[in-house]
Order: structure tokens, then C-alpha cells, then sequence
């Protein structure tokens, strides 16, 4: 049996919903010079061309600022384009919404891992009986009866999320996370938001 999470449009911003996957987080840097205040209005960015997703994801972590005391600013508000825009129209709207930060998360890479489940081998059956009745012969074929390995195949996304100073355009922190993918976009960006928030909040960062 081959169960498998690939999805494109879902890759970057979901976890797998049945409460067995999460997001962690890798690896971290901070500027050691960042001595505060912590940033109380923050920009969200999410680097994707599907602006479903993106808005999706800038919904969700902008709630989980908003729940840790920190004024979020999705930036399709001030940005409805979808994909890149230009240098000019950033700072613009970065200026515009008036915010502390910048946070930008963008999908890394996608590997396709795979876990095998092998059910222990079965005692030797001991063949049917004329003696035994079908009760007897259903109670002995479950001495001998073989459940096949099952492969479940799972996208593992890295992705970076980066967060800036606006005013003076400075990296404050870095993390990279590995997520499991999931077609629970939702549940997944805010999962994510969650975890990367919870990390800026215990670095007093925000």
C-alpha cells in the first residue's frame, strides 16, 4: 500500500494533519548585535506564485502574532501582485504599512522519503483439519496469517524564513525548518506560524 503527500501547490506551507507530523526547526542564527526593543508590527511574506497559498499563509501567521501581542501585516494587502515584485514597490509598501520587520519565508528544497511497516513473520500454520469445524480452522488461520509490508512515501520541505529590520534593511534572524507535507493548507501554515513564532518570542526578538 503506497501512501503519498505530494502536492505541488501545498508543499511549502503544510503539516500532515493527523497530529503525527510537525514542523521543527533546524537550524537557527540571530544577530548578536540585536539588543531590542522587541518588534511590535511585522510584515509576513510568503514567497509563492499562488496567491491562494500565499494569502492563506500570511492569514494564519499574522493570527499567531496577532495572539503573542504582535500587530501582523499580511503583505498582500499592500501587495496584491502576485510573484516578484520590484525593489521599489517593496520599500514602498513596506514604508506604507508602517512596520518594525520583515518576515519572509520561502520553500528550500522537497525530499520524497519513504517508511516500510513489515508485520512480524507468522508462526507456521499448522494446515486445515477435517476435526477442527470452521471454528477451529478460522481460530488456526490467524496462526498463520501474513500481513504484506506497507510503504508510505511523504514529502519532508525545508523551507528558510527570514526576518528583517525595516528601517535599516538588517537580517535579525534566520531559521530553517523541516516540515512534513500535507494537503491541510490551513492547519499547516498555522502549525508553522506557531513554531516560528514561539522561537522569536523566546528570543525576545518580538
Amino acid at each position: 500500500m503506497l501512501r503519498s503527500c505530494r502536492h505541488p501547490l501545498l508543499l511549502l506551507l503544510a503539516v500532515i494533519a493527523s497530529g503525527c507530523a510537525s514542523t521543527q526547526i533546524v537550524n537557527v542564527w540571530q544577530d548578536p548585535k540585536f539588543s531590542g526593543p522587541p518588534l511590535k508590527r511585522i510584515m509576513v511574506i510568503g514567497v509563492t506564485k499562488q496567491a491562494g497559498i500565499r494569502r492563506t499563509f500570511e492569514d494564519e501567521f499574522v493570527r499567531a502574532l496577532d495572539a503573542n501581542g504582535v500587530k501582523g501585516v499580511a503583505s498582500y494587502l499592500f501587495i496584491p501582485e502576485d510573484g516578484e515584485v520590484p525593489k521599489e514597490r517593496l520599500a514602498e509598501a513596506v514604508k506604507e504599512s508602517g512596520v518594525a520587520g520583515v518576515i519572509i519565508t520561502r520553500m528550500v528544497k522537497v525530499e520524497v522519503q519513504t517508511q516500510v511497516y513489515a508485520a512480524p513473520y507468522p508462526a507456521p500454520y499448522p494446515g486445515p483439519s477435517p476435526y477442527f469445524g470452521f471454528y477451529g480452522y478460522y481460530s488456526s488461520a490467524w496462526i498463520g496469517y501474513y500481513d504484506p509490508p506497507q510503504l508510505y512515501a511523504y514529502d519532508v520541505v525545508t523551507s528558510e524564513t527570514n526576518l528583517f529590520d525595516a528601517a535599516s534593511d538588517a537580517l535579525i534572524w534566520s531559521g530553517t525548518t523541516q516540515t512534513y507535507a500535507s494537503r491541510n493548507v490551513r492547519k499547516g501554515a498555522r502549525d508553522f506560524a506557531n513554531v516560528i513564532v514561539k522561537a522569536l518570542v523566546a528570543k525576545q526578538i518580538i
